[in-house]
């Protein structure tokens, strides 16, 4: 206790005084300094410091001991020596520390043999010797696992015990890394502390201990631009290969390349439904099957009307088969038709006793036919009063996402109506039934007219199969197939890898950037077409990114480096240059995620639209979106309102501005990189406000969020869901803390933000538009001659690539189609004058998109003689003036 006496008395001013029984706080701020310490060098600080995790749980075991021992006494006010108090409330926190150390064992013994019983549960458990001798042999393994196997979590168990040192295992989605971090922590009762570790853009939590490292696959791609051995690790396991995605496929390719250099390098591939065969002849590996945990399925096949001849046709079957390059089958267009859907309810209503166990997931295509199913379902619902009808889409928001994994009440079930993202992303619990369109929306490229489609294709075999194993992870279940079986036999094997329907500017950039020759002749798993290669090299010399022989030029180097569009880079770039770099780098973020604005009706949230439509700008959507970020930023600065709820009440996902903040700090510390000292000023402000901000009020924020996260994750309880889930549901209570709102204090100075974020002058305007032209040339849409006596939803617009384009809905320029409807049809052309004339405008846009109509998106409005006399390269724009008017003709 003379750690205890010595701080007694160094305290100044100290004051005895009456002490009341804090039923608030544990214990008093000295014994932190004497027990948890680790500036204070407290007694068990090196295992138990202030704000970990085993902190906070002992201060809850420290408050149950103290409750149940002084249950029957009453808090009193006492007169009592400060000296006294440390003492004794010392010596009850030494048998407390005795008491949960024992406690703690004897939990930790039992959770190992729970988690080790699991764990001989798990079919690929038997196969754990087999893993590790075949790779230490052919130092390349296929693990060909079914759902539930346990292929993501044991495999890097098995390795690190084998004695393989660092381990680096990439994940297609970022969910995926943290939450496999965090349950090979669990299953090894955090044994390894930071020796299993994550990281993915934006966060991370390895160390140089870490030895099992979860990361996404364009980190590893980023780090293979540093160093082509990947020395940093003796093991690359690549999960979940089937999805092939492009820059995954790419992954793949760089992995063979590092295996004939580095010897001593192992590659393990794994998923849940692999194209075996192919992937074995690229590699020259052997294949190891794992069975997977999975109960039977009853399969229904429930055609609704005739089959689809296209699908179904022989001699177009046979040509698929043998096609090189393979395209997804377009599906027949039909009206979505709810009464199979309800057919299916009605069954599952009849059939099985509604204290069972069992919900219901739908497989549609897109978002539309999700939103047309789920009226129809709802009203159904509405006189059942046996179901709750919810969506899932990644376009919808984090919230409304969150709700599919909440409980149903007693007696009702869940109806989740879905994507093809429930399909491996996410597991849902409890579902028992199934129904499968067999339909998928796909994004398809153009190269020539550098339009994606999002059209809707039939699923492969292997999506199916997917589909149906989701009814048979928790027990029996059954899957309605809505097509035939012969339909079914027609299906592609696989699904069409996004190499072979994206475009390939990413790609062909980080090719060129590497030096790893003509990406013509590339060692590609499966090599795209020779017209997309040609076409995306046309796009990037265009760009300026390769010069006329195909080499990279300086200003293709920095956008490789970049992880965004080469056009958003080069976007970026150029704000550097003319120094207005917030607002682009804003812009840029903002482009570079989904988009905060959530999807909403006018009919049924008309009060939502009329908030949000104080942010429009006429300048276009990326100022629209300035608008917004600036604010939200007001919001978080006055502090007078939640941002949360501030969000809510105007139609915008919270979550994507808080991506738009990570994602500016990263772009801003890039440009940083490129040329030191030119974000000096920026840097400097955050130096100044970790300088400035006191200390006291940056540990309470950082003990709030440490203490909150710990009680999340401690009295995290599964949520029960409403019969009213599909109305309008009331905001959550304000007492609740938000965990994103103390992240993100505790990393940004909002007031320094907000003023950064200030309301551009008009000469900063004409700039960022001029920046955005330059970038996007020749990305620009005239519109028809005709506009002005169409009615506003029948605007069309032309490209130099595409005609009879129309603007798209969620444009804030489809709410203002005066902005765009040219001349007042009114006036009679012939008292036109030559300046009104000179005012006709061009539209600069991110991207082409094709679903029920061909769109353009991400509309910026810009004076159009002026943009074409500064951009135009060639003579795809003519511009005529005279003395009546000017002009310009797309060619």
């Amino acid at each position: 206790m003379k750690d205890a006496q010595a701080f007694v008395k160094a305290k100044k001013n100290e004051k005895e005084a009456l002490v009341l029984i804090d039923h608030e706080r544990c214990w008093t701020e000295e014994i932190d300094d004497l027990f948890f310490s680790r500036r204070k060098r407290g007694m068990v600080s090196w295992y138990m410091p202030i704000g970990s995790p085993i902190y906070y749980e002992f201060e809850r075991f420290y408050e149950n001991l103290k409750e149940s021992v002084n249950k029957d006494k009453k808090p009193a006010t006492v007169k009592r020596d400060p000296m006294s108090i440390i003492k004794q409330e010392g010596e009850f926190i030494r048998h407390a520390l005795v008491l949960f150390h024992d406690f703690t064992e004897k939990k930790k013994r039992i959770l190992r043999e729970k988690i080790e019983t699991n764990r001989q549960l798990l079919p690929v458990t038997p196969f754990a010797n087999a893993i590790v001798e075949t790779l230490r042999k052919h130092r390349v393994l296929l693990v060909a696992g079914d759902t539930g196997c346990g292929k993501s979590t044991q495999v890097p168990q098995i390795l690190m015990k084998a004695g393989f040192d660092k381990i680096a295992c990439t994940q297609p989605r970022r969910i995926a890394c943290s939450s496999l971090a965090r349950r090979v922590s669990y299953e090894t009762l955090n044994e390894y502390g930071s020796q299993i570790a994550y990281q993915v853009r934006f966060e991370g939590n390895r160390t140089h201990r870490t030895r099992v490292l979860f990361l996404t696959e364009g980190l590893l791609l980023r780090q293979y631009t540093a160093d082509n051995m990947l020395s940093m690790y003796d093991v690359i396991i690549v999960d979940e290969v089937h999805e092939r995605h492009m820059m995954g496929d790419f992954l793949l390719s760089l992995l063979k390349k590092t295996l004939a250099q580095r010897k001593d390098l192992y590659v393990v591939l794994m998923s849940a439904t692999i194209n075996a065969e192919l992937f074995a002849q690229y590699f020259d590996a052997p294949t190891l099957v794992v069975p997977g945990k999975m109960y039977s399925v009853k399969m229904h096949y429930w055609p609704q009307g005739d089959e689809d001849t296209h699908l179904v046709n022989e001699a177009a079957h046979r040509k698929r088969q043998t096609d090189v390059i393979k395209s997804s089958i377009p599906s027949r267009p039909e009206p979505i038709n709810p009464a199979p859907y309800i057919r299916v309810m009605d069954y599952i209503d009849q059939s099985v006793p509604a204290g069972e166990r069992g919900d219901l997931l739908i497989f549609m295509s897109g978002i539309n036919e999700i939103s047309i199913l789920s009226e129809a379902l709802i009203e159904y619902t509405r006189e059942s009063k046996k179901w709750i009808v919810l969506m899932l889409h990644s376009s919808l928001s984090v919230e409304e996402q969150e709700k599919v994994f909440d409980a149903a009440p007693e007696g009702i079930r869940k109806c989740i109506i879905s994507s093809n993202i429930a399909e491996t992303s996410i597991t849902i619990d409890d579902i028992r039934f199934i129904i499968d369109s067999g339909k998928v929306k796909e994004m398809n490229h153009d190269p020539a007219s550098k339009m994606s489609r999002l059209s809707e294709f039939w699923i492969s075999k292997a999506s199916a199969k997917q589909r149906a194993g989701r009814a048979g992870r928790t027990g029996p279940g059954e899957c309605f197939r809505l097509y035939s079986e012969n339909e079914y036999n027609h299906f592609h094997d696989f699904a069409i890898p996004e190499i072979q329907r994206a475009p390939l500017e990413p790609l062909l950039l980080q090719i060129k950037c590497m030096d790893l020759g003509d990406p013509r002749h590339f060692d590609y798993l499966e090599a795209p077409s020779i017209d997309a290669i040609n076409a995306s090299i046309d796009f990037l010399q265009n760009l300026g990114a390769l010069d006329s022989n195909e080499n990279i030029t300086g200003l293709g180097a920095v956008l490789a480096q970049l992880p965004v569009d080469a056009i958003v880079g080069k976007m970026l770039i150029l704000g550097m240059v003319f120094n207005v770099i917030d607002p682009i780098v804003t812009i840029a973020a903002g482009m570079s995620v989904q988009s905060p604005f959530v999807r909403i009706t006018s009919n049924r949230n008309p009060e939502i639209i009329k908030n949000r439509s104080q942010f429009d700008s006429k300048h276009g959507d990326s100022f629209t979106l300035l608008n917004v970020w600036q604010a939200w930023l007001d919001v978080k600065n006055d502090r007078k309102e939640s941002s949360r709820k501030w969000c809510k009440r105007h139609g915008i996902e919270e979550q994507r501005l808080y991506e738009i903040t990570k994602m500016k700090k990263q772009f801003e510390k890039i440009l940083n990189d490129f040329r030191p000292g030119l974000l000096q000023s920026l840097q400097q402000e955050s130096d100044d406000y970790e300088v400035n901000q006191s200390t006291q009020s940056r540990h309470q924020i950082k003990e709030k969020l440490r203490r909150e996260k710990f009680d999340q994750k401690t009295n995290k309880r599964r949520k029960v869901l409403e019969m009213n889930t599909f109305d309008e549901q009331e905001d959550e209570p304000s007492d609740k803390v938000d965990i994103r709102d103390l992240e993100f204090a505790l990393m940004n100075d909002v007031r320094q933000l907000r003023s950064r974020a200030s309301s551009l002058s008009k000469r900063q305007v004409e700039l960022v538009k001029l920046i955005i032209c330059s970038a996007l040339y020749p990305q620009f849409a005239i519109g028809d001659e005709h506009n002005p006596h169409r009615n506003s939803n029948e605007l069309v617009f032309h490209t130099t690539v595409k005609s009879f384009l129309c603007i798209h809905p969620t444009s804030v320029v489809a709410s203002h189609p005066e902005w765009v409807q040219g001349d007042d049809p009114k006036r009679r052309k012939d008292d036109q004058t030559a300046e009104d004339a000179m005012q006709q405008q061009l539209l600069c846009y991110l991207q082409l998109l094709e679903t029920n109509k061909p769109y353009i998106l991400n509309i910026t409005r810009t004076p159009g003689i002026h943009v074409l006399l500064l951009f135009a390269k060639s003579s795809m724009f003519l511009i005529y003036i005279n003395h009546t008017q000017a002009s310009y003709i797309v060619l």
